[in-house]
């Protein structure tokens, strides 16, 4: 069948998706996933992500994880049906939002069923969240459908979900703003703006040579143990700049730190793990943490910091991470029984939910 020579002027109920689409080539056929391809993707997935997102924003609260899932295999296992097979409204929606990219510009049955693939599998990695809402909310979240009250709320929520596993608000941060979508929406690109604005005395350092940028760290530190002499800063403060310069170094450098202060400062283990992740360097991550259990006994905050970064790509090995944090956490003689019995139900309830 030449799908390009078919009537796409047929009523909405009669025609079908599969009208849209291009046929399938030897090159198309090669792609086996998404994974490293999302950009180029990024219209597809997300108009597929933002029609679930709205569906349940405006038309109905009370939709599932399920319901997507459901509405996503019944769609790819029947695109060249007429739209008027599909009853439900999430599917109509889905399929409707497909159309209007698809007559921008085509892709193949193939690449599709790929895009359908890739959005089921980011369903699948929040399901250890515990909640059956837990993909539409965040997806919602992420689409900036939510108003300022419903983005607390949610925030909340996340917060105490990774206080539960001993991170902190930082590392909730991270887990809000976590996934491949970040790189290609106008409304992330819009937070990274105000990120970068939040920032910008740090950023435009690294627009210099290595030597003027030498000098201004040593400043920051000079100025930083300078104010804590004279007790101008809390401890929490020095930690805040310390962080600043820890931010401006470069891989290498924030690798070796690690190495030597990785346990006294496990929060900076948190974002460098983090930035290795939102650049797919999961060797390196790897590498990092291959050393530094070498090094340090009993890290337990490396083992949590590994099962949330896992969760969503491998939710197997951030099992293992966590059931590593377990068996460290008997271990320690720092935390109190009470600490102790709060850290360990929460691991147990995260390895359950994943399992």
């Amino acid at each position: 069948m030449n799908h390009k020579t078919e009537d796409k002027s047929v009523g909405e109920e009669e025609g079908s998706l599969f009208l849209y689409l291009a046929p399938d080539t030897p090159e198309a056929k090669k792609i086996k996933s998404l994974q490293g391809k999302e950009y180029e993707y990024a219209g597809y997935i997300g108009m597929v992500e933002y029609s679930i997102a709205r569906y349940y924003y405006e038309v109905d609260r009370k939709i599932t994880d399920k319901d997507a899932v459901a509405a996503l295999k019944n769609l790819r296992k029947n695109c060249s049906r007429p739209i008027s097979f599909f009853n439900r409204g999430l599917e109509k929606e889905i399929i409707k939002s497909l159309i209007e990219v698809l007559e921008e510009k085509q892709i193949t049955v193939h690449e599709l069923n790929l895009v359908i693939d890739y959005v089921l599998e980011v369903i699948s990695n929040r399901s250890w969240m515990g909640d059956k809402q837990a993909y539409i909310k965040w997806v919602a979240y992420i689409m900036d459908l939510f108003t300022e009250g419903e983005k607390e709320e949610y925030e909340k929520e996340i917060k105490k979900l990774a206080a539960e596993i001993g991170l902190s608000d930082k590392h909730a941060d991270l887990m809000l703003m976590k996934g491949e979508e970040e790189d290609y929406f106008e409304f992330i690109e819009e937070y990274g703006e105000e990120y970068r604005e939040e920032y910008k005395d740090i950023e435009g350092l690294r627009g210099e040579d290595a030597g003027e940028r030498q000098k201004k760290e040593v400043k920051i530190e000079n100025k930083a143990e300078k104010r804590f002499k004279e007790k101008e800063l809390s401890d929490e403060e020095l930690v805040a700049e310390m962080e600043d310069k820890f931010r401006l170094m470069e891989d290498e450098e924030k690798f070796d730190f690690l190495l030597e202060n990785g346990p006294e400062f496990y929060e900076f283990a948190g974002i460098y793990i983090s930035e290795l992740a939102e650049k797919r360097k999961y060797d390196r991550i790897q590498e990092l943490y291959s050393k530094l259990t070498e090094k340090y006994d009993n890290f337990l905050y490396l083992y949590v910091i590994m099962g949330a970064t896992y969760l969503e790509i491998d939710p197997g090995l951030a099992k293992f991470y966590f059931e590593q944090a377990l068996k460290t956490l008997d271990k320690l003689d720092e935390f109190s029984d009470a600490t102790k019995e709060k850290l360990r139900a929460s691991f147990v309830s995260f390895i359950e939910k994943i399992s």
